[in-house]
């Protein structure tokens, strides 16, 4: 991969840019020969303060665009009436599908908005890609947004009654501890659960030294050491993620696509090799869980004969995000299929929600007709979402657009209830009472799908949903731990490590949303 490094020192009246690799010359050749009047946008921007008074990094990934010749960067305070702006945008040379990072200089210790605009060969421009960071400063106020310090509160909560002291260094089933199987550990899925949550504190904390430092130095080592214990080839297959730690444990291919997600995720975030590495591990497993039978799609679990919507369409997430990482056409174009069989099976074109399975009606003959387990659960409608809209992202095909929008309304009218929040001191619509682990994958669709269309109304409502869980009586004071009914007033006597990663991964994607801007 290309990776092209500016370093860019901007001021109020002047700026001096240093560049490795291009000349600045007065006038820009433009050829529109065989050239389109549309440029793809930038993927993976991040914006995130130095050590440097006043200093910002910016990174993205140029897209995926043979047309494309130039990046525009520019920045703006978020507060109204400031003239403190990019005294000139910033125009670099841009290849297609490179990596590309700058540090600015901002004028002021103030949150900015940062904007980068790609530029092809004709001279037209993408739309913006935005986001927003506060620079460092040693004398400046708390900046850290209020969903990070939750979700840190709870992690360290965590750690202690579910992690610290516990047998094989993994994560336990229940709190108050309950022994059992494995002396009590949770299986995969629970355990999942909990890396989710880290995953995504982890990325929530990327502009913030202090709880990135603190993440990177206490958890990474312990609790990639923790999860890898559940790695197995059962029988001589291929190796996978067994539900427990044995060699002799069975595999399910949606628990091991979680996993393969969350480093996916990872890679995307550090660009280390090694969750790369374990991402593939499980996507060559996932392919050993296809055939042909019933028209494509993806087995729950190995020797199994349902294909089921959790297995399938997050495989589609899967491969959607590894294409992203490698852009090897082999894992879109396995996207695109998963999508296609999963959404042409097993949704309900009543309301474009999904249901929950498919097998034969005769196992002895591949032929014979299907039969479609009709219960529908949030995150089985959350996950064909969230690949819609990564594929909209991917291709720009208004068809998968549609797709998202089209679920994402039907799930809020099923999941979501009329609400007056006591707490917050306001009515809204509420997550049902329901499995808080199906919400938080639900989630996932809705942020995905929020980044494309810039619709808020879904992601407020988790945003509001969670604050009068955190403020109110289905918080736990003594253990900080979150009741299942985000309401408050109902009394619970134990909590699943599974639902509280949950809460985590959804207190930590919406600090990072609220270090994008959502308000």
């Amino acid at each position: 991969m290309k990776k092209i490094t500016y370093i860019i020192l901007l001021s109020c009246l002047a700026f001096t840019v240093v560049l490795t690799s291009c000349k600045k010359s007065k006038e820009v050749e433009l050829s529109q020969d065989g050239v389109g009047k549309s440029v793809k946008q930038v993927i993976y921007l991040k914006v995130v303060p130095t050590t440097e008074e006043n200093e910002l990094e910016v990174s993205w990934k140029n897209p995926d665009d043979d047309a494309l010749i130039k990046a525009e960067v520019s920045f703006s305070p978020v507060a109204q009436g400031s003239a403190k702006s990019s005294p000139n945008p910033i125009v670099v040379n841009a290849a297609k599908n490179a990596e590309m990072k700058m540090n600015i200089m901002v004028p002021g210790h103030e949150k900015y908005t940062i904007s980068v605009v790609t530029i092809n060969s004709a001279g037209y421009r993408s739309e913006p890609v935005t986001m927003q960071a506060t620079p460092y400063s040693p004398v400046a106020p708390d900046m850290t947004p209020v969903f990070l310090k939750r979700a840190d509160t709870l992690m360290t909560a965590l750690v202690k009654l579910y992690l610290d002291g516990k047998a094989r260094d993994i994560w336990t089933s229940n709190y108050p501890f309950t022994d059992g199987y494995w002396d009590g550990a949770a299986v995969i899925w629970g355990h999942g659960g909990a890396f989710s949550g880290y995953a995504a504190l982890k990325e929530a904390a990327e502009a913030y030294p202090v709880y990135k430092d603190k993440i990177a130095r206490i958890y990474d080592d312990r609790l990639l050491k923790g999860i890898d214990q559940f790695r197995n080839t059962r029988n001589g297959k291929r190796e996978a993620y067994a539900v427990y730690p044995g060699a002799g444990d069975e595999r399910y291919y949606d628990d091991n696509i979680w996993v393969g997600i969350d480093m996916t995720d990872l890679y995307l975030l550090t660009k280390d090799v090694k969750y790369l590495t374990r991402a593939k591990l499980v996507w060559n497993f996932i392919l050993a869980g296809t055939d042909n039978v019933m028209g494509g799609g993806v087995y729950w679990k190995e020797d199994g004969n349902s294909k089921n919507t959790c297995s399938t369409a997050p495989a589609a997430v899967f491969s959607a995000k590894l294409y992203l990482a490698t852009n090897e056409q082999d894992y879109l174009n396995s996207a695109k299929s998963l999508y296609a069989w999963v959404k042409q099976t097993l949704q309900d074109p009543s309301d474009y929600l999904y249901w929950d399975n498919a097998r034969l009606s005769d196992q002895s003959n591949p032929n014979s007709a299907l039969v479609i387990a009709r219960d529908k659960y949030s995150y089985n409608s959350g996950q064909p979402m969230q690949a819609a809209a990564l594929l909209y992202k991917i291709t720009g095909e208004q068809t998968y657009l549609n797709d998202a929008q089209n679920i994402a309304k039907s799930a809020y009218r099923k999941w979501f209830v009329p609400f007056n929040s006591y707490t917050l001191g306001e009515s809204f619509r509420i997550l049902d009472p329901g499995h808080v682990w199906f919400q938080a994958i639900m989630f996932r669709g809705f942020i995905e799908l929020y980044k494309q269309d810039g619709n808020a109304t879904y992601v407020r409502a988790y945003q509001k949903t969670m604050a009068n869980a955190w403020l109110s009586s289905a918080r736990n004071r003594s253990t900080n731990l979150i009741n299942g009914d985000f309401r408050g007033g109902t009394t619970q006597n134990s909590w699943e490590i599974l639902h509280e990663g949950a809460c985590l991964e959804m207190l930590s994607r919406l600090a990072l949303l609220e270090h994008e801007g959502l308000k």
